[in-house]
């Protein structure tokens, strides 16, 4: 099927992993991960499309003063009682992990503070999010074999985008749909494939 994902790809920090659609994990299925780091040693990214009801303000307290109207995003199954956060703040939040020209992973959480205090940067600078999508060696490779999943680039403008200004639904049908016409197609498919 023309659709079907390439056993071939090979991901990188900075690209979009699209489930197929007949994944029916519930973390997973019919979401897209955004991958910070894929290196020998394992896979660390964040589901960008699985938000909850919650506002943030409602789980940190101190976003209490800060220039945010986002919801808390679920990032993945992998320690989901803890807060990371993507941004753009790298010249004034010290310490985080470059993934992208303009965009990092983390660092300092008092400066993160600061900064958002100051009223300078908002939900377009900094996506808040509980857990986070983890491999370990050789994991991700695997299932990228077995068809699990799509590997997908994107211009980075596009990604920031998709980063921080998602749709709070239809991101994955948005991105595989852009893939071309039999990806459009697979967007429509049921997810048990039995009922297609």
């Amino acid at each position: 099927m023309e659709f079907v994902p390439s056993a071939d790809a090979v991901p990188r920090a900075g690209q979009f992993l699209l489930s197929e659609p007949f994944m029916s994990d519930v973390w997973f299925g019919r979401k897209v991960v955004f991958l910070c780091d894929h290196d020998s040693d394992g896979t660390l990214g964040f589901v960008i499309d699985n938000f909850t009801s919650r506002p943030l303000q409602a789980v940190l307290g101190d976003a209490e003063g800060w220039p945010l109207a986002q919801k808390l995003s679920m990032g993945g199954p992998v320690h989901d009682d803890s807060l990371f956060y993507l941004h753009r703040m790298g010249e004034v939040v010290t310490g985080g992990m470059p993934v992208l020209p303009g965009l990092w992973l983390g660092g300092d959480f008092d400066e993160m503070k600061a900064a958002l205090s100051s009223g300078r940067f908002s939900d377009r600078d900094v996506r808040f999010f509980a857990g986070y999508s983890g491999w370990t060696k050789g994991q991700l490779d695997h299932e990228v074999r077995q068809h699990s999943w799509y590997v997908h680039d994107a211009p980075l403008e596009h990604k920031m985008d998709a980063i921080f200004n998602p749709p709070e639904g239809g991101l994955w049908r948005q991105m595989l749909a852009s893939k071309g016409p039999g990806f459009a197609r697979a967007t429509r498919l049921p997810v048990d494939p039995s009922l297609n």
